[in-house]
Parts: C-alpha cells; structure tokens; sequence
C-alpha cells in the first residue's frame, strides 16, 4: 500500500506541474500577444509616433497656409498699391513703354 501511495503522490505533483505550466503559458502567450499583437504595446508606440510626425507635418503646412493666405489679403483691392503693382511687373516681366529709356546697372 505504501507503494501505491507514492505513486499517488507523484501523480498529484505532477497534475500540479502540468497546472502550473499550463498557466504560465497562457500568461506568457497573452503577454506576447499583448506587446507584439495587432492592437499590442508595438503598435500604439508606432501608431503613436505617426501621429506626432503627422501632427509635425499639419503644423508646417497650417504655418504655410497662413503665409499664402496673408499673401493673398495683400492682393486685395483694399490694400493693393497700383503704382508698386506696376513697377513689380515691370520688373519681373522686363515691360516698358515705348517712350521710355531704360538703364540697366550690370553691378
């Protein structure tokens, strides 16, 4: 009988080996999955860092919006030299009138 006992034992210590490993696996794969996995600690690091660059790249083309749209409200008739209209194209577009002389300074 002592003998049967024993291996009662054993048999009891290991259904508690098999107990243990089994929950340890299932914390190790939850785990693995809770920082590879698709919505996974890897992810949000990655999700998050695209939405900073993106934030970044919102903030550059807002500043630019700004500078055209200031551009813009300066071509309104409200605020709109003719005068230096006229001498700027005449500048950019190498116009003049055929009465006029024009001096170039080659410096």
């Amino acid at each position: 009988m002592g003998l049967f006992n024993h291996f009662v034992g054993i048999s009891h210590n290991i259904k508690s080996v098999y107990r243990v490993t089994f929950v340890v696996a299932i914390f190790v794969y939850l785990l693995f999955h809770a920082i590879t996995g698709e919505n996974g600690l890897m992810s949000y690091l990655n999700i998050k860092k695209q939405v900073d660059e993106r934030g970044k790249a919102l903030k550059t083309t807002s500043e630019e919006l700004a500078i055209i749209k200031r551009r813009v409200e300066l071509l309104s008739n409200q605020s709109l030299d003719l005068d230096l209209l006229e001498e700027r194209c005449r500048i950019i577009l190498n116009y003049c009138y055929p009465d006029e002389m024009v001096v170039r300074d080659l410096n």
